[in-house]
């Protein structure tokens, strides 16, 4: 045997018997080797005799009817279904050990995978759910969905005068893409630890309960799985890093704790991984902004909540993470999310300690106020001047900004539609270069607001005078002032008013022929009297003029639709800053409006 062996391994195929050489095949190697196992087995049955003693203690165990099972695929799937936990390298590699080998400890085997399944089990279970016309009201945990998509829409449209922004969600009513329900036992045994610790501390409502909340906090996406894994640490730094790409500070400015909101387009400001989560207060303290940080929250209290000027609780401070139980995770569309915020219009804070002086504006004294006030009125549509259709202008506009192409190359491509630009007329924008079909840049005309200039789809040059759908009736007013803005201590300012009336939307606003409200008016804003304050303010007359300051459609500061809002263009509606960004010093301020009017075609 030893001599087939070797010669095997030499591909030689003879072998000496006696003083004769023999040839042999494969078949006869297979034959030998039979032979050899049969051999062997009855040595090993006269030796040792432990066949059947083997094969009784193998019955005693759990997992008898695995060893049966000659094929290792069988094995494989009967050790997952047993295990499903473990990994699967680690279920094959038993798998061949079972198959494979007669002498096993399988208590020992069995322990390991017992262990290795109980290290790899979720920390969580989640079940996801997707909004749908077709309800399956009998499916497991479906309900918890359904809740987390009421309080999401009940929430996303209310507003507060809060000193904080809010996220602006486009269209809300369809923004969510899922909702994924979470069960995590741990977590769960310590909520409700602690809220027996709270029973036994009368720390309960009217009506013997401890009360309980249903909360948002917005996070990075990447750090939900650690949450709903181990729940909220106080002291967690964020993942997100800001446009120097550094890692974003943890800003605690109403005290120690976690943060939350009623409002998910508050939470939405901080990451787009929004959870909800159940929440007690238990002993809640109440605090409105004072123009002054607030300390931690004290021994005697569980919970902050911060008030806006309305008395809507707006942040939620809770100290300990026992106090929260991760719920819901809901996944918002891309499309729906935006990096647009809104801050609320109104600004000044009850009992505040920091005193911002208001300027004495004649609003109500007419004849003071044509003295006193430079007024600025919008420019009527060019188009409206003219008499001219609206394919007319449009056709006037394709003449100015485009020139056409005769040929173009195979490869190239209208990013507009997506079809090679030799398949239909082409024509390239004037400034920029960018080509595309002539037909498709005809419909981006006729779509947008204002139809004398081109944005260009790729590199959003404007050619041409871009203009808005601000309400023509309203009116600018501006004027200097002998006070000053904190930063800018060597000149006065400069007061701008701006007014509106209530109206019809015309051609241009979301719901033409239905009325729309301007609530809020007038709205003051404020500039250092300076150079670049002087030329921000040209910029603001200019860009007035354009109807390009103010749009009409929903206010997510009030909740509303129809409504005139402002239009991406900020401005400080008061001198001294209270924390909420609306005012002095901003040493930035100026740079940045200019940035926002120049993306709008404005310098």
């Amino acid at each position: 045997v030893e001599e087939v062996l070797s010669k095997k391994l030499r591909n030689e195929k003879q072998v000496n018997i006696g003083t004769q050489k023999v040839n042999y095949s494969q078949e006869d190697i297979e034959v030998m080797a039979n032979q050899m196992r049969k051999k062997i087995n009855r040595i090993q049955k006269n030796i040792f005799g432990q066949e059947n003693d083997l094969q009784e203690s193998k019955e005693k165990i759990e997992m008898k009817d695995i060893q049966h099972q000659q094929d290792l695929d069988k094995t494989f799937r009967t050790l997952q279904s047993k295990y499903p936990d473990v990994p699967p390298v680690t279920l094959m590699t038993k798998a061949l050990d079972i198959s494979l080998s007669k002498s096993l400890d399988w208590n020992c085997i069995q322990q390991e995978l017992e262990e290795a399944n109980k290290i790899h089990q979720p920390k969580y279970r989640s079940y996801k759910f997707y909004p749908s016309r077709e309800h399956e009201f009998d499916k497991d945990k479906v309900i918890h969905s359904y809740i987390a998509g009421y309080q999401f829409h009940k929430m996303i449209t209310k507003s507060s005068n809060a000193p904080i922004p809010f996220r602006t969600i486009m269209n809300t009513s369809d923004a969510i893409e899922s909702i994924t329900y979470i069960e995590n036992n741990e977590l769960t045994a310590a909520y409700k630890s602690q809220k027996d610790v709270f029973q036994q501390q009368g720390k309960v409502n009217k009506n013997g309960s401890v009360d309980e909340l249903l909360l948002f906090h917005g996070t990075a996406v990447s750090s939900l799985d650690s949450i709903l894994a181990t729940n909220f640490i106080v002291d967690a730094l964020p993942q997100q890093q800001n446009t120097h790409n550094e890692q974003r500070k943890k800003t605690m400015m109403f005290g120690r704790g976690v943060y939350f909101s009623e409002l998910p387009a508050i939470s939405l400001m901080y990451g787009n991984g929004l959870l909800l989560c159940k929440v007690m207060p238990g002993k809640c303290e109440t605090f409105k902004p004072q123009g002054v940080p607030p300390p931690d929250i004290s021994e005697e209290y569980d919970s902050r909540e911060v008030k806006a000027n309305d008395s809507q609780g707006v942040i939620h401070i809770v100290k300990r993470p026992a106090q929260i139980l991760p719920y819901c995770v809901i996944q918002l569309k891309k499309q729906s999310l935006t990096s647009q915020y809104i801050k609320p219009s109104h600004c000044v804070l009850p009992n505040t300690s920091v005193h911002c002086p208001t300027p004495n504006l004649p609003i109500s004294n007419k004849a003071h106020d044509k003295a006193s006030w430079s007024v600025v009125k919008v420019d009527q549509p060019k188009e409206s001047i003219d008499n001219k259709t609206p394919l007319k202008t449009i056709e006037e506009t394709m003449h100015n900004f485009t020139n056409p192409t005769t040929r173009s190359d195979d490869d190239q491509t209208c990013t507009i539609c997506c079809d090679p630009l030799s398949s239909a007329g082409a024509v390239s924008l004037s400034s920029c270069g960018h080509k595309f079909h002539s037909s498709c840049i005809h419909a981006v005309i006729s779509h947008q607001t204002g139809q004398q200039h081109i944005q260009c789809p790729n590199c959003q040059t404007i050619h041409g005078i871009k203009t808005g759908n601000q309400p023509t009736e309203g009116k600018m007013y501006f004027r200097k002032h002998t006070g000053q803005v904190p930063g800018y201590p060597d000149c006065g300012m400069i007061v701008i008013k701006y007014t509106m009336e209530d109206g019809v939307q015309e051609d241009g606003h979301p719901n033409p022929g239905k009325p729309f409200h301007a609530k809020g008016f007038p709205r003051t804003a404020f500039l250092p009297d300076n150079q670049k304050g002087n030329h921000v303010l040209q910029l603001l007359v200019k860009a007035f003029r354009r109807r390009l300051v103010f749009t009409v459609g929903s206010s997510l500061s009030r909740g509303e639709d129809d409504c005139v809002t402002w239009n991406g263009i900020h401005h400080k509606t008061q001198i001294q800053d209270n924390g909420n960004g609306h005012g002095f010093p901003d040493m930035g301020y100026l740079d940045r409006v200019q940035g926002e009017l120049k993306q709008k075609g404005v310098e």
